[in-house]
């Protein structure tokens, strides 16, 4: 009786591969279409003949047909949130079959340890295009429309405990040694924890950054430099004025792209421009000298790196802020040594953290320019 299942899974294998890769192509574009969705993976597995021949074979199991197996082809959606799983739940219910009788929420079970066995477990038809053209895959009498699949969806952190618990070689909890169990029960509250302030943090942040513009409008100097309040900045009137006057003075049009936030940021910092309010207010009060020193500046990098303007098809948002740090450490007495081990000092946080000696030759290199293009500064 196994050997003539195992003939018929050999037989429909090709078929179930095709409507498998079918399915998880169909089910990858409506959650990238899903607004707001972020979904880490969407995994296809065919059951294995080894794997199916243990199945068949157990003792508390009878299967009359392999048909009655629901997991031949299994698809498994792997979110980055605890609360993406509903809204992927509603559109598997949506598109897709559902056989309600066999399908399970292990959410709702609260064992001990459980953690690994909470996804969602649907049971799909795998049949359901036949002759409806509203699935994927034709008709084909290797796979009847009463075929079913799998789909499963679960969070990374639910996804990475089943895998080590699998690999672990325990599916039964009550067969772990106890004290093992014990940890595992630990770490399965932790995980569970994990996913839930995972949840949090990213609503906190969501708040954050909805909250930002008006924070920097009435109260710009309680407002740290990070990547959420940077892009708030690259919006603010003063910035948005020079970035464009530098794009007119480089005759090139102002792109949307921001200029590289991590790096950015870090040269922000170095020049001790640390809060919204600080950088708007040196854009404010340097604009002139900030847009002084594009021509010069780009003329120094065109010798010394072959970095030309000639060569941007446009200007990055935030050149004002990138100039910015420049004028706040060349803003010293006229000494030109002093500007050199101002500017050394930036280049060496920056760009030339173990060579003080390259970083020296380019920050006295772009002050000689700087002179030759100013020489009253």
């Amino acid at each position: 009786m196994h050997g003539n299942l195992l003939d018929e899974y050999d037989r429909a294998l090709p078929v179930l591969r095709a409507r498998g890769q079918a399915l998880q192509a169909e089910l990858t574009a409506w959650l990238a279409a899903a607004p707001g969705l972020k979904i880490h993976s969407v995994e296809l597995r065919l059951k294995g003949r080894a794997s199916l021949a243990h199945k068949l074979a157990r003792p508390d199991r009878d299967y009359a047909e392999l048909w009655d197996i629901t997991d031949l082809i299994g698809l498994r959606v792997i979110t980055y949130f605890e609360d993406a799983v509903d809204r992927v739940a509603e559109l598997v219910e949506r598109r897709l079959p559902v056989d309600l009788s066999h399908s399970i929420d292990k959410r709702r079970r609260h064992q001990a340890g459980a953690f690994g066995y909470r996804s969602l477990h649907y049971v799909c038809r795998l049949g359901y295009g036949v002759g409806h053209g509203d699935g994927p895959g034709d008709s084909d009498d290797l796979l009847p429309e009463r075929a079913r699949c799998e789909v499963q969806v679960r969070t990374v952190l639910e996804h990475a405990w089943a895998e080590i618990e699998h690999d672990l070689g325990y599916k039964a909890p009550g067969a772990m040694p106890g004290p093992v169990r014990r940890r595992l029960h630990r770490i399965a509250g932790l995980l569970e924890l994990a996913d839930q302030e995972f949840v949090g943090i990213r609503r906190e942040l969501d708040d954050y950054a909805g909250a930002l513009p008006r924070r920097i409008e009435s109260a710009a100097a309680d407002v740290p430099l990070d990547h959420l309040s940077l892009v708030a900045l690259l919006d603010c009137a003063e910035v948005r004025a020079v970035d464009a006057a530098i794009a007119r003075d480089l005759d090139k049009p102002l792109g949307v792209t921001p200029f590289f936030p991590d790096y950015l940021l870090k040269m922000l910092a170095a020049a001790g421009v640390d809060t919204v309010a600080a950088a708007r207010d040196g854009v404010r009060t340097r604009a002139g000298a900030i847009v002084a020193m594009v021509r010069p500046y780009f003329a120094f990098t065109s010798r010394e790196w072959s970095l030309s303007p000639d060569r941007m098809p446009q200007i990055l948002r935030g050149y004002a802020l990138f100039f910015l740090a420049h004028a706040v450490v060349l803003d010293s007495p006229a000494l030109g040594l002093d500007k050199v081990e101002r500017l050394t000092r930036l280049y060496r946080e920056l760009d030339y953290p173990d060579d003080e000696r390259a970083a020296q030759r380019v920050a006295s290199s772009l002050v000689a320019a700087l002179r030759e293009a100013a020489p009253s500064a």
